[in-house]
């Protein structure tokens, strides 16, 4: 049973890239990247659903039809302002919030995502993470309220309209309600690159995929994690590799943001 709390996966994903275009559909274990991750999505029941944020652009249409087999719904927005794309989505979707999810994180933690989705609800937040250098693993998702993202888009810059979504928020955290969580010790390993953005990330994601995936059961984050640890030369395929300027620099801001919950916390005893 899915609740209807308002909430919605919605999965950003375009078959451009600079470094490796096409990347959605890689095969892993033999079927596309993007469709892997839409299926791990829809296996949550705590969300209202999914849906596939993709662009205009006429090369995006396989994506579209990938989503809709997999009875997921489909947006098709702007493609170059992302924080737009996004809003609309909401709108289309009905959506009070999104649980933003990029298309080259095939490995997303659902475990972590309902955990920010709950702290989200419990605290009356318009802004869910988990701060520091996990996300450069490629694991983590974020929530955001709709009424958030649109005070983003209007007192924003163009910059702030980027594949880096909350990158305004991030820089006026004072600005808006914000809950940090914690990734499980037993998940953060800042030196693993699980998403998916060079040649040598998708080599790495199709070993992990072939060794675990089984017909009919979702693999897990926690078990590609396992296997890297058991294989360090796994996370050698990719660990050379440097990481986006602009997660480097949401990462940069995480000091800030971390200031102000910490001072929310002491002025309202405890309680976000």
């Amino acid at each position: 049973m899915t609740f209807a709390r308002g909430v919605w996966i919605v999965v950003s994903a375009r078959m451009a890239s600079s470094r490796y275009p096409g990347k959605a559909v890689v095969p892993l274990a033999g079927r596309p990247l993007i469709e892997v991750l839409l299926e791990r999505l829809a296996s949550l029941k705590s969300v209202d659903g999914v849906a596939l944020a993709t662009s205009e652009r006429p090369e995006n249409r396989p994506l579209v039809e990938i989503a809709e087999r997999l009875g997921c719904r489909a947006f098709i927005g702007d493609d170059v302002d992302v924080l737009r794309r996004h809003i609309d989505c909401a709108v289309f979707l009905g959506a009070r919030h999104v649980v933003r999810v990029t298309g080259d994180n095939p490995l997303t933690d659902l475990e972590t995502l309902e955990i920010l989705v709950d702290r989200h609800l419990a605290t009356n937040a318009e802004y869910t993470y988990v701060p520091g250098d996990a996300l450069l693993m490629g694991i983590l998702s974020e929530v955001i309220a709709r009424s958030a993202l649109e005070r983003a888009w209007e007192r924003g810059a163009a910059r702030h309209r980027s594949e880096l979504v909350t990158l305004y928020i991030k820089e006026h955290p004072e600005d808006f309600r914000i809950t940090a969580v914690d990734l499980p010790p037993e998940l953060y390993r800042p030196k693993y690159r699980l998403t998916v953005d060079e040649e040598e990330d998708v080599r790495l994601v199709q070993a992990l995929f072939e060794r675990l995936s089984v017909p009919g059961r979702i693999v897990t984050t926690r078990e590609a994690i396992a296997l890297m640890d058991r294989e360090p030369e796994l996370a050698r395929i990719n660990g050379h590799l440097c990481h986006k300027a602009a997660n480097l620099r949401s990462v940069a801001l995480d000091d800030g943001v971390r200031r102000r919950v910490s001072e929310v916390l002491s002025r309202d005893g405890g309680s976000v």
